[in-house]
């Protein structure tokens, strides 16, 4: 064994030295593992579907039964897949069982004149109000199926169970965790664009000034920036293990989290198109890291004060704070309630423009221009890969409901549909608390790693 590669796995040393200089796996791979995801959500939203078909009015989503099915599809395949146990095994089961359950919902009312207005297009004008806001499926199981698999991934990483090759690079490369944290951030900028959103305020509609947003910014950031500093307290007391090229000496995601709030009305000040100012400052962010000294600076400098010491989470929160953005443009197009039903479909193509883009970008970057993915310093890249993963995860959400949903009779309005049916219990709750889940995740993992020797663990 080499004499500088520590021996012993109980010691933090070797749990540092364990995740470092790491070079991920490649898209493809990536990609397979996380379609379980989508074809976990395809089998529940047939099943679903085809049960409430069969008896509307007996019809309930919070049941035992319902429970245990809904572990089972969203929670085993994530495990398998994530452990490299059986997975094309997973994703064949996967594919078979929602091919079951799709066979299972019957046809859609038979309409004679295929170019007369879809029946539920009335319910749809009928709803709309200018300025509402409505839960949106299809974005509440996407933002949570990304926490599930954040969460997941920052116990496993700590077990000899879960592929080192799933965890984050060192610099350049793609990885699970790393297209993982990226997805964290650009799904809290698709649901964080309703705070700049028009607002509907006694029937009339009302933007939110510069102040009024740097405020509101504030106070969501207050608590996240409380946990970042505490979390920092914390792991130093205990002398806890930490990878210093992930986010720096003193600098942990928390403090990314909590300082975007507070950034983002700054940049929309200066444009009022998310988009442009997304793509700008990636671009003059890039353009500085490729032809300018940066690039060797912030590899490798050394640590002597405290900007050289924390450069990974300083610098990478431009790129960051620019992935948000790109999240908040998107929920721009999704969250407002769509005034008719052919509005509502045309989203589809919204979405589809976003994935288009952002996978023209990254293509451009990486295969033309020669520049890697780097979680580490986020660069453009990186960004826009995350985008267009995203982008897609939910296009593809979209359609799937689309799909399923076009085949309920009319009279089975949306208003009408029982509680379950619509999200699943378990995803249900994780998206209501997604930062208290985000929390007690590392909380749990700081215990575990603390009461158990994770790294001796057979199993």
């Amino acid at each position: 064994m080499d004499p500088l590669v520590p021996s012993d796995p109980t010691t933090k040393e070797y749990k540092e030295w364990r995740v470092s200089d790491l070079d991920g796996s490649s898209l493809t791979e990536i990609h397979m593992v996380l379609s379980t995801v989508v074809l976990s959500y395809w089998c529940w939203k047939c099943k679903t579907a085809a049960e409430f078909h069969r008896n509307p009015a007996k019809f309930s989503g919070r049941s035992w039964q319902h429970f245990v099915f809904e572990c089972t599809v969203f929670l085993v395949p994530m495990f398998m897949a994530l452990t490299e146990h059986y997975l094309y095994t997973t994703i064949a089961v996967l594919i078979g069982t929602g091919i079951y359950y799709r066979k299972q919902i019957p046809n859609a009312p038979y309409r004679a004149d295929k170019w007369a207005p879809d029946p539920r297009a009335d319910s749809f004008k009928q709803s709309f109000a200018p300025g509402k806001i409505t839960p949106k499926s299809y974005l509440s199981i996407y933002r949570a199926e990304m926490m599930l698999l954040t969460c997941f991934c920052i116990l496993a990483v700590d077990f000899n169970v879960f592929p080192l090759k799933f965890a984050k690079v060192e610099t350049f490369g793609t990885s699970i965790m790393d297209l993982g944290v990226g997805s964290f951030v650009f799904s809290a900028g698709v649901v964080g664009a309703k705070s700049v959103l028009p607002k509907r305020v006694d029937g009339k509609i009302v933007a939110l000034s510069l102040w009024q947003q740097l405020k509101a910014g504030l106070w969501t950031s207050l608590p996240v920036l409380v946990l970042g500093i505490a979390r920092f307290v914390l792991t130093e007391s205990v002398d806890y293990q930490k990878h210093a090229t992930e986010y720096g000496t003193h600098w942990n995601f928390f403090f990314t989290l909590g300082l975007l709030p507070i950034c983002v009305p700054l940049g929309l000040s200066l444009c009022g198109d998310l988009r442009v100012t997304s793509m700008a400052l990636l671009v003059v962010y890039q353009a500085l890291y490729s032809l300018t000294p940066l690039v060797n600076w912030l590899e490798h400098a050394d640590r002597t004060n405290i900007v050289a010491a924390n450069r990974e989470g300083i610098f990478s929160f431009v790129g960051y704070l620019a992935m948000f953005l790109l999240g908040m443009s998107l929920g721009q197009e999704v969250l407002p309630d769509a005034p008719t039903f052919k509005a509502r479909r045309m989203r589809l193509v919204s979405v589809l423009g976003v994935w288009t883009t952002a996978l023209i970008s990254f293509f451009l970057f990486s295969f033309v221009l020669g520049v890697e993915p780097s979680r580490r310093f986020a660069n453009a890249p990186y960004c826009f890969w995350v985008a267009g993963f995203n982008a897609a995860m939910l296009w593809v959400f979209m359609v799937i409901e689309e799909d399923v949903d076009s085949k309920l009779p009319p009279q089975l309005a949306r208003a009408g549909r029982p509680a379950g049916y619509e999200v699943p219990v378990i995803l249900e709750a994780i998206n209501v608390n997604s930062l208290t889940t985000f929390l007690v995740a590392n909380l749990l993992t700081g215990a575990i790693n603390m009461q158990v020797e994770t790294l001796l663990c057979t199993t």
